[in-house]
């Protein structure tokens, strides 16, 4: 079980990961879309504002998911029996 708990945790944060980094570069691709759709009409630049609120809480949810499942995965100390 230890095992499957590292590697399920690890799994969620490196997808969390994924996630916020699709997000954030989908907002910033249909901006640049948004921008160069203007300039091919002739029409000077406008300025696009980017709303960038940052990741959802589903990013932050699953982050601590998968820390929590990773630490668990970990055996804690036991005590050493005396011989």
């Amino acid at each position: 079980m230890n095992n499957t708990n590292k590697i399920l945790g690890a799994a969620l944060m490196l997808g969390s990961v994924g996630l916020a980094t699709i997000e954030r570069i989908s907002v910033r691709l249909s901006a640049a879309i948004v921008e160069a759709g203007y300039a091919s009409g002739g029409n000077p630049r406008e300025i696009v504002s980017l709303n960038d609120n940052g990741s959802g809480l589903l990013v932050y949810f699953l982050f601590f998911i998968g820390f929590v499942l990773l630490v668990s995965g970990f055996p804690g100390s036991y005590r050493r029996r005396e011989k």
